[in-house]
């Protein structure tokens, strides 16, 4: 069981529970603090707003497997002007935060609400003109996602130069593509690819020897 207090273990255990998803999405123009219920929470030093039936949350996916499990966020009933702007809005891979909270009897949450859930929003889907009015579909990938999506990098020396410029690591790489060694000798004859001169080896056909 995950890290919940003894308050919050009691509340689960009992006959009836109350649970209130809240959800933090961090866009370029400012964090958006939403929750499944109606009215506004405070905590965490944030005012957590209630959409209500207007807002919807897949499940939490888990496993015992290391998968990078999505969700969806969905908010409908909306101004077409919201959805204008949030066309624009700048989203892709910025964090997502979930989390589950316990509400006592008078609608009070008890304790913090702890994270069940961290990732990235990966795609948005817009739907205008809809029965129920116009309504935003966020999937948003978990952070196990990053082991599938390679990085793009490569083990040059331009490309450590764009990391470090103090890194000469890969400085000479290119040289040694192609290089025949002979181990276990020191005599220059045995070594393909070069010529010694004063204890130097230069290039030959694009090779160069190593003594």
């Amino acid at each position: 069981m995950r890290a919940f207090s003894s308050e919050v273990i009691t509340a689960l255990e009992s006959s009836t529970v109350r649970l209130v998803t809240f959800a933090s999405l961090d866009f370029v123009s400012g964090t958006i603090y939403v929750h499944d219920g109606i009215g506004t929470y405070t905590w965490g030093g944030h005012d957590w707003l209630g959409v209500g039936d207007f807002g919807g949350i897949s499940s939490v996916e888990e496993g015992q497997e290391v998968s990078p499990y999505a969700l969806t966020l969905k908010l409908s009933g909306l101004d077409p002007s919201l959805i204008s702007s949030a066309m624009t809005e700048d989203y892709f891979m910025r964090e997502v935060n979930v989390y589950l909270g316990i509400l006592s009897d008078v609608d009070a949450l008890i304790d913090t609400p702890t994270q069940i859930w961290s990732g990235f929003m990966d795609v948005m889907k817009f739907t205008v003109g809809a029965d129920g009015g116009d309504s935003i579909e966020l999937t948003a990938e978990s952070e196990l996602s990053k082991f599938d999506r390679s990085k793009n990098l490569r083990y040059t020396h331009q490309q450590q130069q764009k990391r470090d410029a103090t890194d000469l690591f890969f400085e000479f790489l290119k040289d040694i593509q192609g290089l025949k060694v002979t181990w276990g000798s020191k005599n220059s004859n045995n070594l393909t690819g070069g010529t010694s001169i004063n204890g130097t080896y230069t290039e030959n056909r694009g090779i160069y020897a190593y003594k």
